[in-house]
């Protein structure tokens, strides 16, 4: 059976004692000090003499800091009533060639740490929790500013109206809270920093017409609701076709969603084979998008989502959108032909990309990045440094995720669930070329208050 190595150089000022590994995940074969690895159970750094792996599949392994006993359950809300200093990494190693590890900044941010590869003592591959010379201060400041205006507040007057339109008016406590969200920088009861909250985290706002109350805590963060009023202005059914500037987009267009799909071999049925799609985004005067077009195995296809659902942090920011496939219930995305379609879609949104009017030079001569096929946003833009603040004029400030542009050129963990579409956020652990993976704390020092 193949197996790895996994070592740990505490670079974070923090005494072994007092730093603890565990693991999370669906499945696990590891051995720690010649003994078999209990999930769901913490180990002082310090007690660790020897940690190997065999098998694990979609796990995360843990790492938490405690001054005491670690009691830490990591699937505690990271939001509200958790002032414990934890975060993770993730790997899938089943001895194949495609296994993987990667670092993850998605969810929240709060110990920065790398990962290293190496095959008998001589490194394979690396990625850096901090790139450059940049620190964990550096990030804290980049990633606060993010949480502190409040750039959620279009939305939430959105919410509170539309609620109220629907004769269930908010009850004033709520409304406050929707208007006035608390910072997503996380302290204990000393003030010291614990972790700051990614967007993707936060709950939804619901929808009028079926819930009774929206999700709180509410979000700090941008909803891309302006992005999303924008297209509508610029491109939506009321608008020409093709807009000036474009060659596709207007009358309700916004993006062609082109490619090629893998297929997911650990499942069968045809929305999991590998197939070629060709979809139309298109958004109409409500703000619901429409992906309509054909795959490879599938002639018609409808896949929509309403307002609220795009409204959704998890949706916006993680492409995790509750949609319907030609007009039935609402799904999330899976490992299939839809969910690589919507990857694409979000993937865009996310970089900026989706009614972009920057130009660049393909094989047909010069194109507008929002008129190029959504594939080709990623094998092009990232190598020409076209993404985020690059793609939009001066003025347009949260026209992309702000959370990932952040973290991009600071740090090489996933800052969006499909950040591979522009980056290389994930480290091979094929065991014909990697025999160990060391896990490198960094120092977390930041400037809190």
């Amino acid at each position: 059976m193949a197996s790895i190595t996994l070592t740990v150089t505490n670079n974070s000022g923090t005494p072994d004692t007092d730093v603890y590994l565990g693991f999370w995940g669906s499945s696990l074969s590891a051995t720690i000090n010649g003994a078999a690895m209990t999930a769901q159970t913490w180990y002082a750094l310090s007690s660790i003499t020897s940690f190997t792996i065999e098998d694990t599949t979609s796990g995360r392994i843990y790492v938490a800091y405690s001054a005491t006993t670690c009691t830490i359950d990591p699937n505690a809300s990271v939001l509200t009533g958790n002032d414990n200093i934890f975060d993770k990494f993730e790997l899938t190693f089943d001895g194949t060639p495609t296994g993987c590890a990667d670092l993850t900044a998605i969810d929240f941010w709060s110990i920065p740490m790398s990962l290293d590869t190496s095959l008998q003592g001589t490194s394979v591959g690396s990625l850096a929790g901090l790139t450059g010379s940049t620190t964990a201060a550096d990030v804290y400041t980049s990633l606060a500013a993010l949480s502190d205006p409040v750039q959620s507040t279009p939305a939430a007057k959105a919410v509170i109206a539309a609620f109220a339109a629907d004769g269930n008016a908010l009850p004033a406590g709520v409304a406050q809270q929707l208007l006035n969200p608390a910072s997503g920088v996380v302290t204990d009861g000393s003030g010291n920093f614990v972790r700051i909250i990614g967007p993707n985290s936060y709950p939804p706002f619901g929808s009028p017409s079926t819930d009774a109350m929206p999700g709180l805590p509410a979000t700090p963060y941008d909803t891309f609701l302006s992005y999303y009023d924008a297209l509508i202005e610029t491109f939506g059914p009321k608008t020409t076709a093709p807009v000036p500037g474009f060659t596709s987009l207007g009358g309700g267009t916004i993006a062609l969603i082109k490619g090629n799909f893998a297929g997911n071999d650990k499942e069968t049925g045809p929305i999991y084979e590998a197939q070629t799609y060709d979809l139309t985004a298109s958004i109409d005067a409500a703000g619901t998008i429409t992906l309509s077009g054909s795959t490879g195995q599938f002639s018609s296809v409808t896949i929509t989502i309403d307002r609220w659902n795009l409204l959704n942090p998890a949706a916006s920011y993680g492409a995790n959108p509750a949609f319907s496939l030609n007009g039935g219930a609402l799904q999330t995305p899976g490992n299939d032909v839809w969910g690589w379609v919507l990857g694409d879609f979000f993937a865009g949104l996310n970089i900026g990309a989706i009614g972009s009017a920057v130009t660049v030079q393909g094989s047909g001569g010069t194109i507008a990045v929002g008129d190029m096929a959504s594939s080709d946003w990623f094998s092009t833009l990232p190598g020409k440094g076209l993404l985020f603040a690059a793609l939009w004029p001066t003025g347009i400030t949260n026209h992309w995720n702000q959370w990932a542009a952040a973290l991009n050129p600071c740090s090489q963990a996933y800052n969006f669930a499909f950040a591979e579409r522009f980056s290389a956020p994930q480290l091979n652990l094929n065991p014909a070329s990697v025999d160990t993976l060391t896990v490198t704390l960094l120092d977390r020092t930041v400037t809190s208050g």
